[in-house]
């Protein structure tokens, strides 16, 4: 499968030096880390122990369209994405989602309707320096087949053949939820708090704050008529920020870097929907107001 990965950070570069074992990946991505896979090769380490030469541009420029456009930017640039695909990606282009915080599937779907996948990934990346990125688990990726069955297998086929493990979910917005519901748990407080992940169970005090925020977003959820796929999130969430205790988390990294956050894809969507089915959310809005109160938010 021809395959573009739009955003190529840490989780898009892992991603297609994987993919590229079995299918002709091209990354796009910022010029200083697409400069260094160019003339180095992208190496990927850690889980998984890999040297690949991979195409590499900073624009879609001169690149013919793909048979699936991958978008893993930041979720708050989902809509610039789009701007810059529109006129690119062919009418047949499949585009797929694997971005973190809510709203980027109903961006993708607005363009290109049911040739738009959902899905999500718990693969752990970290882009240590341009050219290099380090894997902490390949993790599970779920695509969604809500609206093309067979479309949504093909992308499957083509990620199970090089070796991720890969499913797909007829409700892949329950899976969506999910995801942001543990990223509001622990993203803003490792932030905040400027901790790997697993230190959230260490003390009573931010176990709690976990339960809170938890609590908030399944009520957000089930006035939003969403089915989640775990009977309990609160165990989900703790059951992630155990498996990945020494993770520091995308937006903690965000944090130290100066970059600008997803805090209002994630804390801040709960807030939006919680206001728009009267759900109070005072703990998601206080991780939201400190996050963005540290900087780029």
């Amino acid at each position: 499968m021809r395959i573009v990965i739009f955003g190529a950070g840490s989780l898009g570069s892992a991603l297609g030096a994987l993919l590229s074992r079995g299918n002709e990946v091209v990354l796009v991505g910022r010029k200083e880390n697409m400069s260094a896979v160019r003339s180095r090769g992208l190496r990927v380490f850690g889980d998984v122990d890999i040297k690949v030469k991979i195409d590499a541009h900073e624009s879609i420029r001169r690149i013919d369209p793909p048979e699936l456009l991958i978008v893993t930017t930041k979720a708050y640039d989902t809509v610039s994405a789009v701007r810059a695909c529109t006129k690119w990606a062919s009418g047949d282009s499949r585009v797929l989602t694997l971005q973190n915080g809510l709203g980027n599937l109903e961006i993708l779907r607005k363009w290109k309707g049911e040739r738009a996948f959902g899905g999500t990934t718990t693969m752990g990346a970290n882009l240590v320096e341009p050219g290099r990125v380090r894997l902490s688990g390949l993790g599970r990726t779920v695509i969604g087949s809500d609206l093309d069955a067979a479309g949504a297998r093909s992308i499957v086929r083509a990620f199970s053949d090089c070796g991720l493990p890969t499913v797909t979910n007829k409700d892949v917005e329950g899976e969506i939820w999910a995801k942001a519901i543990v990223s509001a748990c622990i993203n803003p407080m490792t932030g905040i708090l400027r901790v790997p992940n697993g230190r959230l169970l260490d003390s009573v005090v931010t176990a709690r704050m976990l339960n809170e925020i938890c609590d908030e977003c399944e009520a957000v959820s089930e006035a939003m008529r969403i089915r989640l796929p775990y009977r309990s999130m609160v165990r989900r969430v703790r059951a992630v920020a155990r498996d990945t205790r020494g993770n520091r988390s995308s937006m903690l990294q965000d944090i130290e870097r100066g970059k600008r956050t997803e805090i209002a894809q994630i804390s801040g969507a709960f807030v939006r929907y919680g206001q728009a089915k009267k759900i109070r959310t005072p703990f998601n809005l206080t991780m939201l107001t400190m996050v963005e109160a540290l900087g780029k938010g």
